[in-house]
Parts: C-alpha cells; structure tokens; sequence
C-alpha cells in the first residue's frame, strides 16, 4: 500500500480565545519568520504551508500550530505520478481532493473536540474560622451515664478459684470401630 501524504495549508484561523498579536509573535517565534510572510498567513486566503509531508510530520505540524494558538487545515495530496508508469489519458481530471476531517487512529489529540469545561466557582469560606491549638473540635454532649443494676451481682474472694473451675468440660467423642475396613488399591 502507497504512504499517503498530506499537504498543510493555514487561513488565519486561531483557537477560540487566542490573541491575534500574540499566535503572531507565537508563529514568527516558531517558524523565524518576518512580518511581511507572517501577513501572508493571516491575509485570510488559504495558504500552503507545507506540502507532501507523511501522516506523523502533519500531526506535529497541527500540534505545533495549536500551540502556537492557530488551527490548520490538512488535506490530502495528489499522489506525484510517474510519467514513464502512467499515461496520461488514465489521470482523471475532475478529482478533488479531499479534506481530512478526521485524524487517523491512534494519532493526534482530542482536545480540539473537547468542550471548554470552566472550573466551578469557589465555595464561600469567609464564615469559616480556625480554632486555636488544643479546642474541642467536636462539640456534641458526653452521651449519659447509664444506671444498671448490680445489686444482686457478688465477687468471690481472692484466691478462691480460677478461670478453669468456670470451664465447662466436654466428653470426648465416641471413635466409631473401623477395624474391618481396609484400603483396597487399584490394579489399573
């Protein structure tokens, strides 16, 4: 399968935000170049920065020129047809190149397509206030003493007997006799 090549071109378009002068000094920065080609750019025709460039250069040329804070247009190039392997009469006229509206998979970014997200506003803190060292930061009431009856509870004197007297002693199980069954092994 042939490499596809795309041609760049620009039209003056910026991102939504941007300042003129400053994607100006951005792309003159970028690119070195005068104030007379830098008009050229932004006279609003479409203008063909770049041509013939495979499908990664023309991703870092949109990521360059979004950082710059101006949009381009990539668009597919003719293929260079050699002479000696094509005749003439074969190469329709009509054809028309066709946009890339889409970036190939795997490749470029989706913050073009992102919308803007404005961040949510600050809570209001100006009732808030900041206990010294060592407050009670919780000020909810002790739960109450309750009053259970011990009345008719007794201790027993020192000395008197231990945690063993108070265990409760199980009988051992009965074994059942198994003296008449035997392991037979497998002859397989």
């Amino acid at each position: 399968m042939p490499a596809q090549y795309y041609d760049i071109f620009f039209s003056g378009k910026t991102v939504d935000g941007a300042d003129l002068a400053e994607v100006k000094q951005n792309l003159a920065r970028i690119f070195n170049t005068g104030s007379e080609q830098l008009e050229h750019l932004f006279s609003g025709n479409s203008v063909k920065v770049k041509g013939s460039v495979d499908q990664e250069t023309a991703i870092k040329y949109r990521v360059a020129f979004r950082n710059a804070g101006a949009l381009v247009d990539i668009q597919s190039a003719d293929p260079v047809a050699d002479p000696a392997k094509t005749a003439p009469s074969a190469a329709p006229q009509n054809q028309r190149k066709e946009i890339m509206t889409l970036l190939p998979p795997r490749a470029g970014s989706l913050i073009d397509c992102a919308p803007a997200i404005r961040p949510a506003p600050l809570p209001d803190i100006s009732k808030l206030s900041l206990a010294s060292p060592g407050a009670l930061l919780d000020e909810t009431p002790p739960p109450q003493a309750r009053s259970i009856d011990t009345s008719n509870l007794e201790l027993a004197p020192a000395n008197t007997c231990t945690l063993e007297d108070c265990q409760i002693i199980k009988e051992p199980a009965v074994l059942p006799d198994i003296s008449q069954l035997s392991i037979a092994e497998d002859s397989n």
